[in-house]
Formats: C-alpha cells, sequence, structure tokens
C-alpha cells in the first residue's frame, strides 16, 4: 500500500532527517511530541534482554509512522528502541500537526489506523515466533517474514529481501546466539530453502519454505 496522499504533501512540507545505517532514532524511555515518517530505508524495533542481547521485534518499510506511541494519543513513553538497519530518511512532522488532520480527515484517520493495526498484528506474529522453543521453527517463522514483506520476487523464481542480511540480523531476528542461528542458515542452505547469491543478499525459495 502506498503512502496515503495526504500524509505524502505533509512529508513534503515537512523538515527531513537523516539516520546512518546503525543510528538510534527513537531511545527507550523517551517521550518525543513530533511523529516520523520513514520515506527511505528499514527501521529496526528493537528491546535488549537482561543478558544485553538485542531482540527485533519488527521491521518498518516506507511510510510507517514513527514511533507507535503516538497512536496512544497522549504522549506515552516508547517502549522500544527504534533504529536505522539501513540509511535511513524521515519526514518530521509535529503531534498535534498530524492528529489534527486525522481529525479533520476520517478518510485519512481510517487509513492510519489500518495500517497501524496490520503492523501491530504483524508484532503479536513476530512477538509469538520467538517464543516457539524448536530453534529450526524460529528461523523458518523469520524468513517467512522476511519472504512476505522485506522481498522481492526475481525472474528465477527466488525472493529476494530488499536489505543486506547476515547471520547476527538473523539471529537478532529470532532471539537466539549468532553460532546456533548460522547452523540453522546452513541446514537451510543445504535444503536449497535459502541462498545467498553474493555475501549479504538473501534469497528465499518460499514454495520450499511453505513445505518445510
Amino acid at each position: 500500500m502506498g503512502m496515503p496522499l495526504l500524509l505524502e504533501v505533509m512529508c513534503r512540507k515537512a523538515r527531513s532527517k537523516q539516520f546512518p545505517k546503525g543510528q538510534i532514532i527513537v531511545y527507550q524511555g523517551d517521550t518525543p511530541l513530533e511523529a516520523l515518517v520513514l520515506t527511505t530505508g528499514i527501521v529496526k524495533i528493537y528491546d535488549i534482554d537482561e543478558q544485553g542481547n538485542e531482540k527485533i521485534l519488527h521491521l518498518l518499510k516506507p511510510w510507517s509512522i514513527i514511533p507507535f506511541a503516538f497512536f496512544s494519543g497522549d504522549h506515552q513513553a516508547v517502549r522500544w528502541f527504534y533504529a536505522a538497519l539501513t540509511d535511513c530518511e524521515v519526514s518530521v512532522i509535529p503531534f498535534e500537526k498530524l492528529s489534527g488532520q486525522m481529525q479533520r480527515h476520517s478518510e485519512f484517520a481510517i487509513e492510519l489506523m489500518n495500517w497501524f493495526s496490520r503492523e501491530v498484528h504483524e508484532l503479536l506474529v513476530r512477538l509469538s515466533s520467538m517464543n516457539k522453543t524448536n530453534t529450526r521453527d524460529k528461523m523458518l517463522a523469520a524468513l517467512k517474514f522476511l519472504a512476505v514483506h522485506e522481498a522481492v520476487k526475481r525472474r528465477s523464481g527466488w525472493w529476494r529481501v530488499s536489505f543486506p542480511v547476515n547471520q547476527q540480523l538473523m539471529a537478532d531476528l529470532t532471539g537466539m546466539t549468532r553460532e546456533s542461528a548460522a547452523t540453522i542458515l546452513k541446514s537451510l542452505q543445504d535444503e536449497k530453502i535459502i541462498r545467498h547469491p553474493r555475501m549479504t543478499i538473501l534469497e528465499i525459495d518460499f514454495d520450499a519454505l511453505l513445505k518445510a
């Protein structure tokens, strides 16, 4: 789904900010007064566990609104970290301006709330998959998420993830160690469910993935 026209107009008039890969955009505990509309790049939402390990909860694409706390309507503290998984650009819109447009334009409000509902659903699916006891099932669930939401079908029939993917990223997506993730990924590559045409390029055979 493309960016709603009204949001696109607001973004064109708003100031923009760039975030290089790896930079934190919103910190856990922040209470921002501005909404950030992602116009280019991929943003990861993540938490840090008691051992200091990063756990990626969700990935956001353009035209996502950051943070999700905006939709609470009362400037609640942000629950998670938002960071640039790739180089990103955002448009900065004050909460009051964006919420005011939602109040004046019901169709616009419905579009944004529908988007938010879909993202929360996917976030819950991601959290559920991370609770699987079988590490292979965790990895298959993460690969399905990437194939459905972050990949483009190639002429060969393989689906290529639209950003670089390495073993550490897959470990953070599944909540397992890098060593465990590497072992399972090697097994799935041997089964021809995934492949790496080049270093950090990940391609997925979606049909083989579903059968697995």
